[in-house]
């Protein structure tokens, strides 16, 4: 048959289609499966109607205005899937007998459609995505309660930086010993959602165990070693699965959108949680120490809970089937998926920047509860505080990675890591309360882009039947950071936590300096 021509048009979620002409004679299907989907949502097919010859006039599209109809997608008759459209520069014009772009059936034209949309909550439109971020906030607000709790406990317990670093480093080495497991597991699992559910419960029985010590007065700084063992240990099984479930949950096309709503949702909770903790702390009990600490414990163990229920809630209606393989073929699964990474130049650069790059970044969050009590002279209300103001930043930074095109990405990765070098600077500059405020929003900021666009890198070069080995090898990467971290932490108790935050984020500027100009296909990635 002759073909129909189609034109820029703009898809369901508002991203620009290129100029194309589809056929509808068959064509071969796409092996990848991957080009075809994305045309299949984009321009779903419609069916000729009858008479539709007798009452479609012929127009000739180039009068239009830019405004056209979506183009129909052909399918294949053997087995369904959408065939890849053909690129034409001057595409013919529309033959009698169909109906020309930005002309409906019947002669009637179709609604005009906005040249510009505002993408940022495009997947919240989703309900199958608004139960998932539900179930993510509930776990973020637990996370980030923790994040806060933990290090307020294991100050005012010890005085001591070097067990801030080594309560970290408990947390970490769980991670390097589970984290390539987790990562096979979120590849073979058709329902990665019951791999996060029966790690949430692990985590609401740990979180309950620890405010059943304190309420009873039990509780010694051991304790919280073995607690942060348990969480590094779940933690690691749990979220290559859970960045997987990401893309099986809104598809690849609203890949991005969706991890950066994912990162929104969590610095809404550091927004709200660690002052809300901090103030529980203050006002249970008497404002130092770990008296009314337990009912933070509590609370977080409502909301492991809570997660985990709504999470029942969440279909996969995106997952792709894998091969499924003998449980006796895990160790030849993890040798193949490092076999990957070294053979993907692409993906190899990203994870060793990564972990170079959150190097620099992490430890002044880790140093927290010691510098805000030395340097800036503040209790659990002010350091709940400090973290809440970087939400701020993190808040605002995640909504614009959200509503930005799929475009510069590894510059934009660049801009936030060197913008991210800076305010830890002056971070470790200022010994004033509310001029470290002001700072921390620009730190929130730095960090919103540095975890949405790493993450979405990630996922977007790597191919689906490995990523939930790639995603591992990321999450184990922030376990390897945790040693870095407690150098640092025992720097700090020589020359103090300024010089020792101020020289990592003078060691992450030069990076990204170096990055900029000496490896130009970083900053070239879309």
């Amino acid at each position: 048959m002759s073909p129909s021509r189609g034109r820029e048009v703009r898809g369901a979620y508002g991203d620009r289609v290129r100029r194309v002409v589809t056929t509808t004679e068959p064509a071969p299907p796409d092996r990848t499966g991957r080009a075809a989907d994305r045309r299949a949502d984009l321009a779903p097919s419609q069916p000729d109607a009858p008479g539709a010859a007798d009452s479609a006039p012929d127009v000739d599209s180039d009068a239009l205005s830019g405004v056209g109809a979506r183009p129909p997608a052909s399918t294949n008759g053997r087995n369904g899937h959408a065939a890849p459209a053909a690129e034409a520069t001057e595409p013919p014009p529309a033959p009698p007998g169909i109906a020309a772009p930005g002309v409906a059936r019947g002669g009637r034209p179709p609604r005009q459609r906005a040249r510009f949309s505002i993408r940022t909550f495009t997947s919240l439109a989703d309900p199958n995505y608004r139960w998932y971020f539900l179930s993510l906030f509930a776990h973020f607000a637990s996370m980030n309660s923790q994040m806060f709790i933990r290090g307020y406990l294991v100050f005012e317990l010890t005085g001591s930086y070097t067990m801030l670093g080594a309560m970290s480093l408990a947390n970490a080495i769980p991670g390097l010993l589970f984290s390539l497991v987790g990562g096979v597991v979120a590849d073979r699992v058709k329902q990665k959602k019951h791999v996060i559910q029966s790690m949430q419960v692990v985590g609401s029985l740990n979180a309950g165990a620890i405010g059943v010590l304190l309420f009873m007065g039990d509780l010694r700084v051991e304790h919280l070693l073995v607690s942060a063992v348990v969480q590094g240990a779940s933690n690691s099984l749990m979220m290559p699965a859970r960045q997987a479930l990401t893309n099986e949950v809104v598809g690849f096309d609203r890949l991005m959108n969706a991890l950066a709503l994912n990162n929104a949702g969590m610095n809404v909770a550091r927004l709200m949680m660690p002052t809300f903790a901090g103030f529980i702390v203050a006002a249970l009990g008497p404002g130092f120490g770990t008296e009314g600490a337990e009912w933070v414990y509590f609370m977080m163990t409502g909301l492991y809970l809570s997660s985990m229920l709504t999470l029942f809630k969440v279909k996969n209606e995106h997952r792709r089937e894998t091969v499924s393989t003998p449980y006796s073929a895990v160790f030849s699964e993890l040798k193949d998926g490092l076999s990957y990474i070294r053979h993907t130049p692409t993906i190899r650069m990203l994870l060793i920047v990564n972990v170079l790059v959150v190097m620099g970044s992490m430890p002044y969050f880790m140093l927290l509860p010691g510098f805000a009590r030395e340097v800036l002279d503040a209790g659990p209300g002010g350091l709940g505080l400090l973290m809440s103001i970087q939400g701020i930043g993190s808040l605002v930074g995640s909504l614009v990675i959200a509503s930005l095109p799929n475009k510069r990405r590894g510059l934009l990765l660049l801009c936030s890591a060197f913008g991210l070098g800076c305010s830890l600077v002056l971070f470790a500059w200022s010994e004033v309360f509310w001029v470290t405020a002001v700072i921390m929003s620009a730190v929130g900021l730095g960090q919103a882009g540095r975890m949405s666009l790493s993450q979405v890198l990630v996922q977007t070069y790597t191919a689906d039947e490995y990523r939930g080995r790639v995603l591992s090898i990321y999450m184990m990467e922030m376990s390897l950071v945790q040693f870095g971290t407690f150098l640092v932490a025992l720097l700090a108790n020589v020359i103090g936590p300024q010089l020792a935050i101020g020289g990592t984020a003078v060691g992450l500027i030069t990076l990204t300096v170096y990055l900029f100009f000496f490896v130009p296909s970083f900053r070239h990635l879309d």
